[in-house]
């Protein structure tokens, strides 16, 4: 089986048809287990940095996990590298992986040495170009770069900004190349230590449609490399488009998602892009329906979802429908539903953690414990609290709290740590090597499994329980280098924090809920266009950094 699934679900089993209600509901698209038998090649390019303060332990660890990687492709996969520090080197360029060009691979490798300084973005261009200029006929259906980095960019194009722009020049060139030159690959990025620009590289894999590994220690290089390896073996569907479409009188209120909500019509129909899917990966799309009063009992159909995407396995278009039917009767409305709600959770756990960056970003220590102690709470408070997933984002956020005690354990820890986590729970994928599972499949696993060979770890000193996790602090001391440009010192914005909205109580007796509150708002401006005449508005939210609900408003 290679087809993704799509199912919808309401919170309730019924909603009384004599009130309008707010309905919460979710659409999930679930990947099916890969199957490495039927994976498809892929083409990855490692972009490798070899500044000066790479050399020592930390290099020589990146060699053998290159060579690890080499030795999991088979022929039909492809291979290039390329390293930089002042300048950027062309190792060798897009290869397959014959037991030939292996052993060119491997001693191209071991002679890597250590440089000076950090050219990141002429790195990173040549590692696209390369993807994008090898257009031919070997050219794989799954391509990604993978950046790997251990400070700032201090040579070459520097800025955040700036990177993206190039970038994107390469992902949509101009003029008659078009077609030939076009990079529609993924970029992951990996950030060594205390001393890189996280922010940076989570934007550059964002961009690249990949995500953001923080490495803290020097044994989670392999296994960071091989997470991301063994995903790419094991992606199934790409350019996945979802599209929701309001039956009837009802209305679409919000979409709750970290990608872009393309409103066709306001409150009735919008498309979300939602990128590749690798095997056993879910995507869950959380959003609020108004649901209307109606003259007589029914049972009505009041949301229709459509995914398209291309299927890797069968090199096939494919497209799936499905309709979230909804009982609108005097019965009783029966406990809310915990899947949804641990998606519920997970959206406000990445505002939070997203939200309380920014505030420790600002030198808002105090605001930033006090929003990750209320999210804390209020997802202890919720009907999933003792599930598993729920379980684990509280791990997450107390292991937050904890790194946002003192400036210094913050600028060295939490700072990465927060800003892998709100990718890890936005994108559903897994990007940081921990002790928690919950968003790794069989592929990734395997792979990780057999990198543990290349360096042991250390006894873990994270939590195995849910009380507050202390973080696990930066062992990878710079070595001597060429000097660094500082950060730009962070000025205070004040104290104000923002509240969480409350999320809903255990009920019993099967009693009505309250209607749960709204999350936070918006990531991407809304479409223009007329709405409906809206319903009585919901409670009004302080705005946070961390937009994720998209809300068709009117003119």
């Amino acid at each position: 089986m290679t087809d993704l699934t799509l199912t919808m679900k309401a919170e309730l089993c019924a909603y009384a048809h004599t009130s309008r209600h707010d309905c919460w509901a979710v659409v999930n698209v679930k990947a099916p287990l890969f199957e490495s038998e039927t994976r498809v090649p892929i083409d990855v390019v490692a972009v490798i940095d070899v500044s000066g303060s790479m050399a020592g332990a930390k290099l020589e660890l990146v060699k053998k996990t290159l060579l690890f990687v080499i030795d999991q492709l088979k022929e039909c996969d492809r291979f290039s590298l390329v390293t930089y520090d002042t300048n950027v080197y062309l190792k060798f360029g897009m290869i397959k992986m014959t037991q030939d060009n292996k052993a060119i691979a491997t001693s191209t490798v071991e002679a890597i040495r250590a440089g000076s300084s950090t050219n990141l973005c002429g790195g990173l261009l040549k590692g696209m170009e390369e993807i994008a200029y090898n257009s031919g006929s070997e050219k794989a259906k799954v391509q990604s770069v993978l950046l790997l980095t251990d400070g700032l960019a201090n040579q070459g194009v520097r800025t955040k900004d700036g990177i993206l722009a190039e970038m994107m020049r390469i992902q949509n060139p101009q003029g008659e190349k078009v077609a030939k030159q076009k990079f529609d690959g993924t970029v992951y990025t990996f950030g060594f230590g205390a001393d890189h620009d996280a922010g940076m590289l989570a934007a550059i894999s964002t961009q690249g449609g990949g995500v953001y590994y923080f490495i803290d220690t020097n044994e989670k290089i392999p296994e960071s490399f091989a997470d991301c390896l063994g995903g790419l073996l094991s992606v199934v569907g790409q350019n996945l488009s979802l599209k929701l479409e309001v039956q009837g009188d009802n209305q679409l209120n919000e979409v709750h998602s970290s990608r872009t909500v393309n409103w066709t019509t306001p409150n009735k129909s919008c498309e979300i892009s939602l990128g590749d899917i690798q095997s056993e990966e879910g995507r869950d799309i959380v959003m609020s329906l108004i649901l209307p009063a109606l003259a007589a009992s029914t049972t009505e159909s009041v949301l229709k979802a459509t995914i398209s995407y291309f299927n890797v396995i069968s090199s096939s278009m494919q497209t799936i429908s499905c309709d979230l039917v909804v009982s609108r009767t005097d019965a009783a409305p029966g406990a809310p539903d915990p899947d949804l709600d641990q998606q519920r959770n997970r959206v406000v756990a990445a505002a939070a953690l997203k939200q309380s960056k920014a505030l420790a970003d600002q030198e808002n220590l105090v605001g930033a414990k006090t929003l990750l102690d209320e999210t804390i709470a209020a997802i202890e408070q919720s009907v999933s609290a003792q599930s598993n997933f729920s379980k684990a984002l509280l791990v997450d956020l107390r292991t937050s709290l904890g790194s946002v005690q003192s400036r210094n354990v913050y600028l060295s820890h939490g700072e990465k740590f927060m800003c892998s986590k709100v990718q890890t729970h936005s994108s559903q994928r897994s990007n940081y090597v921990d002790d928690q599972d919950y968003y790794q499949g069989s592929s990734k696993m395997s792979i990780r499994l057999k990198s543990k060979s290349i360096a042991p770890r250390a006894p873990s000193q994270e939590s195995t329980t849910h009380q507050p996790a202390q973080p696990q602090i930066d062992l990878l001391t710079p070595q001597p280098g060429p000097p660094r440009h500082p950060r730009p010192p962070r000025r205070s914005q004040g104290t104000e924090t923002f509240q969480p909205p409350p999320l809903p109580p255990t009920l019993s007796n099967g009693a009505a809920p309250p209607p749960p509150p709204p999350l936070p708002p918006i990531l991407f401006a809304p479409s223009n266009g007329a709405a409906p005449p809206p319903p009585p508005p919901p409670p009004t939210l302080p705005p946070t950094l961390f937009e994720t609900s998209h809300r068709a408003a009117p003119l």
